[in-house]
């Protein structure tokens, strides 16, 4: 009884700090999905500092859309674990329109090895996009200009994938979770993409175990940065010291041995008290300290993107003074940031401050002209001053 108060007041005092982070960026979340969230990070809330649980708010609370490149620095040490071998049998789950998919495929490409990437999502509409592969600009806005003319060819108003990216690349309409998404007949991964996930789903467990079958032993499972769910560390453990990321399944031999140098090490632990019959809750050795140093490296990589998607919330929700006020903030510690400079020119324009917004987007058309809603921006703002 005395764990069950304990733990319901370690929830309760969890939710009154989230409730103030989301009232802070003004996010409006399903409740279903904060409980979930809650009950995941409980077991970790001494190491939660209020910088740290802000961008798992943010990270995990706010999925908003897919784009090109999300998480650049997975796929930076995704090319280390490409090194390893020829060919890799690629799933990626919940797949949305494709920017996931053609993203690894032009990573697997530029790394010179042969791939074979399937994405699976229950959305109809999603997949179908996906196999076009055209997009709007707002998919690939953190991509440079010579990105874009690498990886895309435009067509009107939409940057089409190129076709070289789309060799291998398979595209299926299905829900992980259904008996009918059974991908364990076939030849088993050599990694899977769950990002940004498992938050959708009420039996989680249910879904790691299938994850956890579909994929071979060693194989690589990648979630987003800053994603937490201690179950999957009862499989996997991650590969970087400095990202929780990108995780590796423990095989059975390793899980063995793991076992055994376990209890090696544990002090003073009684037969009586051993399970033999449980392999291991490796979530004993992934301690604490080692996770709460990879999410804070997962915090300070994420920290540009997440503060895009909080700008971009105020600017939908209207609130241009609270985006003004932020962006100033940001553009003070990352002045060549082309994204910030457009959307302080956009609040600026909206609050009023033409002379200011006219000198914002000559910045951003200055370290990106590529990017179409520059130039309706500067339609808008001549349109204004009645040029």
């Amino acid at each position: 009884m005395d764990v069950q108060k304990s733990e319901s007041r370690t929830i309760n005092e969890l939710k009154s700090r989230v409730e103030i982070i989301l009232k802070k960026h003004n996010l409006k979340v399903e409740q279903r999905l904060v409980d979930r969230f809650l009950r995941n990070i409980k077991d970790i809330s001494d190491i939660l500092n209020d910088e740290l649980l802000e961008s798992l708010v943010i990270e995990n609370l706010t999925i908003g859309e897919s784009y090109f490149f999300r998480d650049i620095q997975t796929f930076e040490k995704l090319k280390r674990i490409f090194k390893e071998k020829p060919f890799w049998n690629i799933l990626s789950v919940g797949c949305s329109a494709g920017e996931e998919v053609y993203t690894v495929s032009i990573v697997a490409k530029e790394c010179g090895v042969k791939y074979k990437i399937t994405g699976i999502d229950v959305n109809l509409q999603r997949i179908l996009q996906a196999e076009k592969g055209c997009y709007r600009f707002w998919s690939i806005r953190f991509l440079n200009e010579e990105q874009i003319c690498k990886y895309f060819t435009q067509v009107g108003d939409h940057f089409c994938i190129n076709e070289e990216y789309k060799e291998n690349v398979y595209f299926v309409h299905c829900n992980i979770n259904s008996p009918e998404c059974n991908f364990e007949r076939e030849h088993k991964f050599d990694i899977i993409f769950l990002r940004r996930v498992l938050i959708y789903f009420d039996r989680v467990d249910e879904v790691i175990t299938k994850i956890v079958n579909m994929l071979k032993d060693r194989g690589y499972l990648v979630i987003g940065l800053g994603e937490y769910f201690p179950k999957l560390f009862e499989y996997f453990t991650p590969v970087f010291s400095d990202s929780g990321a990108i995780l590796k399944k423990i095989s059975a031999a390793e899980k063995e041995k793991v076992k055994s140098t376990y209890y090696l090490k544990k002090e003073k632990v009684s037969e009586h008290s051993r399970k033999p019959e449980k392999i291991l809750d490796t979530t004993e050795l992934v301690t604490k300290e080692k996770l709460g140093k990879i999410l804070k490296a997962d915090a300070k990589s994420l920290e540009i993107e997440e503060n895009v998607r909080v700008i971009e919330s105020f600017l939908n929700q209207k609130l241009y003074k609270d985006a003004y006020e932020k962006l100033k903030k940001e553009i003070a510690k990352n002045h060549t940031n082309f994204i910030f400079w457009k959307y302080k020119a956009l609040a600026e324009l909206q609050l009023g401050m033409t002379s200011e917004a006219e000198k914002s987007l000559q910045k951003a058309i200055f370290l990106n002209h590529a990017d179409e809603e520059v130039w309706q921006l500067k339609y808008l703002l001549n349109t204004q001053k009645g040029k």
